[in-house]
């Protein structure tokens, strides 16, 4: 059975790779043209934008790897139905639910890459892709150190940020604000910043210097308002988007913003929609096998593929819908996002036992 075990999680992988790749293909030509709009923009380059496309690429991964967990199932299993592989492993004494099991493996390998990818590749992707784009702000430049420093300027603001923190947090904040001919006429110093609304952000630890002629005063303020810190255009290009983050970065976050008795409900939606990733990854996976068991005369190979783009969609769509309404209604996000997915894997997992479990019509088990 070991033999079969593997040929089973071979052929689920060969099928998953070619449907990954041909989606992240497809979605990638769109992006690029996106990119492309940015050359000319300051430095911003047509190998530029290549290379926001190569960093951007593991997002779009993990975006389609539910669809891709599904229609490879259904491709590389596919193929050993219709060569009649299953029909006589199953003649051999091997249940769906024992077949399940090397399939079970295969997607908890997938489910693994999703969780690395979020983890620790999408941050750092998404940050040398942020530093790309850069280049297309003109007035905007980076630091050689190790940390994320820069300087830009934002309307009659100058600023200058030693550090990003959790890839959306300004450390050691400087804004010089001058007057109309270009003079200084104020300082502000913070140690934090934290973009709380549309270019609203709420700076802490803040040092304010006053200048009038000659003559400087200094206040001292626990946290103070800002607004237009960096310009929309700007906070886009150099703050990560949440979507962007780590789970662990996130859960940082929505402790900072909590001590600051700031509103975390759209990142707790955004977490948990990462978190339930994963568990769709495996839920859509173990799917493809009930309907392949049984199937193979009463269904062509294309109706296969077709149905099952067409739930993969189906679901995506469902996933996007459950977030809005979590967040527009201030739904509790673990349960309104989490639902669909535990039911699709209980789907998946009963219909590993059931016997009468098949794609259409005609043919037995």
């Amino acid at each position: 059975m070991k033999i079969l075990d593997k040929y089973i999680v071979i052929n689920y992988i060969m099928g998953l790779l070619p449907v990954l790749f041909l989606l992240l293909a497809l979605f990638s030509f769109v992006a690029l043209a996106d990119e492309l709009e940015e050359v000319g923009n300051g430095t911003f380059s047509q190998i530029d934008a290549f290379l926001v496309l190569l960093y951007t690429s593991p997002r779009r991964i993990v975006d389609l790897m539910p669809v891709s967990a599904l229609l490879g199932g259904l491709m590389g299993l596919g193929a050993m139905a219709n060569h009649q592989e299953l029909i006589a492993a199953r003649a051999a004494g091997m249940s769906k639910a024992r077949m399940a099991r090397p399939l079970l493996e295969a997607v908890l390998m997938a489910a693994a890459l999703v969780v690395f990818m979020q983890t620790l590749l999408i941050p750092a992707s998404e940050r040398a892709a942020s530093e790309l784009r850069s280049k297309a702000l003109e007035e905007t430049s980076f630091g050689s150190g190790g940390q994320l420093e820069f300087w830009t300027r934002s309307g009659e603001n100058f600023v200058h940020v030693s550090d990003v923190l959790l890839n959306r947090i300004l450390e050691n904040i400087e804004i010089y604000n001058t007057d109309s001919e270009g003079k200084l006429r104020q300082l502000v110093q913070a140690q934090r910043a934290t973009i709380v609304g549309n270019e609203t952000w709420l700076l802490e630890g803040v040092v304010e210097t006053r200048l009038d002629g000659l003559a400087a005063s200094e206040t001292l303020l626990p946290v103070m308002e800002w607004q237009g810190l960096l310009s929309e255009e700007q906070a886009n290009i150099l703050i990560l988007p949440t979507e962007a983050l780590a789970p662990h970065d996130l859960v940082r976050y929505i402790q900072h913003l909590e001590a600051n008795d700031l509103d975390t409900h759209h990142f707790r939606v955004i977490f948990w929609q990462q978190l339930s990733v994963a568990l769709t990854v495996i839920a859509m996976g173990l799917l493809s096998l009930p309907m392949l068991v049984g199937s193979t005369r009463a269904v062509s190979a294309s109706q296969r593929i077709i149905m099952g783009g067409i739930i993969g969609i189906v679901f995506y769509l469902l996933q996007q819908v459950t977030g809005h309404f979590a967040e527009l209604f201030r739904l509790k996000p673990s349960i309104t996002i989490l639902t669909p997915v535990l039911v699709l894997l209980a789907v998946a997992v009963i219909a590993q036992f059931w016997r009468g479990f098949r794609m259409g019509s005609g043919a037995g088990a």
